[in-house]
């Protein structure tokens, strides 16, 4: 199945993926999509490596200044904090009065690819509802086979010499149900173990004490550990079953805190990487931990549903 282009068709939202093998169909491809934008009136963003950066900024000439440019060691930290980044940014041209936005997405990978893969099937569900068109190059030199694969199965639209519609999509819910998070380690018997009655706050008042007195973490990331577990906790209460459990390992190198119910209900495969609705008091808990800690993952097996983040020491 055939499709002309990026500008012939009615989404809101598209996301597409251009592979490539090649810097000069890198740069053949790219310079004219970021010109489209530009002359379109549209917001223009290029989030990649330097050296990516570095071509597009020369091949632009006077028209990079129109573009703003995101390197890629600080905006492909945390895959729900670019997405969230991406959430802003499309937000951000909708209240400036632009048509749309068009921005190149060329995600570093990193030791980990299984997280990014998973946020790249949320983004069409998390980002459905915004105006823009979000492009993700993909380097067949460099790129193991299985992600090229991946790409093929999150996005709706591929560039591969010639747009058409990928006969391998799969949809986000179905995609990240088959593909779990991965969990942080967490080997040997826990520093802290308690059960969470009806509400958190003497949980979190003994956790602070302890924490502090142990040196579990620096003040501020105290904090944090406190506001991800009672985010938990709570929709354990709300949501879950009556035997909830959290435990704590300290570990050279992170904390980590787990947090498991009985709650019959599996969680949402699409939990934490929707962009809360503006307006809306609640239902961003999983959100928020997604973007305050280093890593978090819910899984849900035998009736019992566990959620586990860490915070880096």
């Amino acid at each position: 199945m055939r499709d002309s282009g990026p500008g012939t068709t009615t989404p809101r939202f598209r996301h597409s993926a251009f592979l490539y093998g090649s810097e000069s169909a890198y740069t053949g491809f790219l310079l004219p999509f970021l010109c489209e934008g530009l002359e379109r009136g549209e917001a223009v963003a290029v989030a990649a490596g330097d050296e990516h950066i570095d071509a597009l900024r020369a091949a632009l000439g006077r028209d990079a200044a129109a573009v703003r440019f995101l390197p890629a060691g600080d905006w492909y930290v945390r895959p729900v904090r670019t997405l969230s980044g991406w959430a802003r940014t499309l937000s951000a041209a909708a209240r400036a009065g632009r048509p749309a936005a068009r921005l190149v997405n060329e995600i570093a990978f990193g030791d980990e690819p299984r997280s990014w893969v998973r946020a790249e099937a949320a983004t069409n569900a998390a980002l459905a509802d915004l105006n823009g068109h979000l492009l993700c190059p993909y380097d067949r030199r460099h790129l193991p086979p299985h992600l090229i694969d991946a790409a093929r199965r999150t996005h709706h639209l591929l560039h591969d010499d010639g747009w058409h519609i990928s006969d391998d999509y799969v949809p986000p819910d179905l995609l990240l149900a088959d593909l779990a998070e991965p969990l942080y380690p967490a080997d040997g018997p826990p520093t802290v173990e308690v059960a969470v009655g009806d509400t958190v706050a003497d949980l979190r008042a003994w956790l602070r004490d302890r924490a502090t007195a142990e040196g579990w973490l620096p003040p501020e990331r105290v904090e944090i550990l406190l506001l991800a577990l009672s985010e938990l906790a709570t929709n354990g209460i709300r949501h879950g079953g009556r035997q909830r459990n959290v435990r704590v390992w300290v570990r050279p190198e992170a904390v980590v805190c787990e947090v498991t119910d009985d709650g019959a209900e599996p969680p949402d495969p699409l939990a934490g990487y929707r962009p809360p609705a503006p307006g809306v008091i609640g239902g961003m808990g999983l959100w928020l931990v997604h973007q305050v800690c280093d890593a978090f993952a819910v899984h849900g097996r035998d009736g019992v549903t566990l959620a586990r983040f860490a915070l880096l020491r």
